[in-house]
């Protein structure tokens, strides 16, 4: 994989801005394996559906709240199209109640807001450890 496609959906400009920021700082600093990515935005679930199908990213930032409609229901579909694709979940509610749910719909891991460029990095390097998980399943077989 050569350039990760990379899908930030949020209804916040500002917090896309920020998660894609940060990715690029990252990146830059050759704290992960890859150095360049192809970056997606969307602002509400219809977008952000529009883009997946369109795009097929392999990393989904995707806000629970979304002025459309519920994060959680847009992960499911995702993972039900796309069952390979790493959804990290960003909320600035992060209740038990919240986090069961979305990783019990499919989702990677969860990312409360605030974030910061920590728990981005921690995201991404388990992106990159189950990507390479899934190359070396495939040299076995």
């Amino acid at each position: 994989m050569l350039e990760p496609k990379i899908l930030l959906v949020d209804d916040v400009d500002y917090s896309r801005q920020l998660l894609r920021n940060n990715i690029i700082a990252l990146a830059n600093e050759k704290l992960l394996h890859h150095n360049t990515f192809i970056f997606f935005n969307a602002n509400c679930a219809s977008s952000a559906q529009a883009l997946f199908a369109l795009h097929q990213p392999d990393i989904v930032f995707l806000d629970i709240d979304l002025p459309d409609g519920s994060g959680i229901d847009v992960l499911k579909k995702f993972k039900i199209s796309h069952p390979q694709c790493f959804i990290a979940m960003v909320s600035g509610e992060s209740t038990l109640v919240n986090v069961k749910q979305c990783i019990e719909a499919g989702a990677a891991t969860f990312i409360a807001k605030p974030f910061t460029g920590d728990k981005i990095q921690a995201a991404l390097r388990l992106f990159e450890k189950r990507l390479k998980q899934n190359v070396n399943s495939l040299n076995s077989h």
